[in-house]
């Protein structure tokens, strides 16, 4: 048997767009519409929190999982910026990654 299918209600004026780029020839069905949105989307967040790591990397001219090394293994006073940066860096790792599922 196929695989089952799951229908999602949407507003007639958020599916309206979505319609009238099919209807113009952009793309051959609202489901391929919603595909490559959603693919252009994870496209841009990944550049943009690609960008954000690369500044971190730079900032501290190494990757994150060795910065998050040095922070783990770091023993007596806290470098309070560097945590900052760390939980920040790791934000961005994450994010990426998160986006990187829909490509």
């Amino acid at each position: 048997m196929g695989e089952a299918i799951e229908y999602v209600k949407i507003p007639r004026k958020i599916f309206e767009p979505i319609s009238d780029m099919v209807k113009v020839g952009l793309y051959k069905d609202e489901q391929e519409a919603l595909k490559q949105l959603v693919h252009d989307q994870a496209e841009q967040k990944i550049d943009y929190y690609g960008k954000k790591v690369a500044e971190m990397e730079k900032k501290y001219d190494m990757d994150f999982f060795t910065f998050e090394k040095r922070i783990q293994s770091r023993v007596g006073e806290e470098d309070f910026e560097e945590w900052d940066d760390f939980i920040i860096w790791e934000s961005y790792v994450t994010a990426s990654r998160y986006w990187e599922k829909f490509l």
